[in-house]
């Protein structure tokens, strides 16, 4: 999971266990997640939902490339439930 991903999980679910959740990371996992929590701040639960659902699309695209480029067809040709199994992430 990413620094940014565990970040905005932690603003919209963390509740009171976000320090204990926090102190759980290595070190420099702790300092990039503080980093990404330093940056969203400000924002409404809806933004960082919104920020969440953008970072979950963009690792989902760049798994379907990946996963077109190791079994060599064009995934966009087949069934989009076959697509979803080949694509998703083990």
């Amino acid at each position: 999971m990413s620094a940014a991903a565990f970040a905005y999980v932690l603003v919209l679910h963390g509740g009171e266990a976000k320090d204990e959740l926090m102190a759980l990371l290595s070190q420099d996992r702790y300092a990039d997640v503080q980093t990404v929590l330093e940056k969203i701040k400000d924002m409404s639960a809806e933004q960082v939902r919104e920020q969440f659902m953008q970072l979950r699309d963009e690792q989902l695209g760049r798994q379907r490339e990946s996963a077109k480029e190791r079994i060599g067809l064009q995934a966009d040709n087949v069934s989009p439930k076959l697509c979803e199994w080949l694509t998703r992430p083990f």
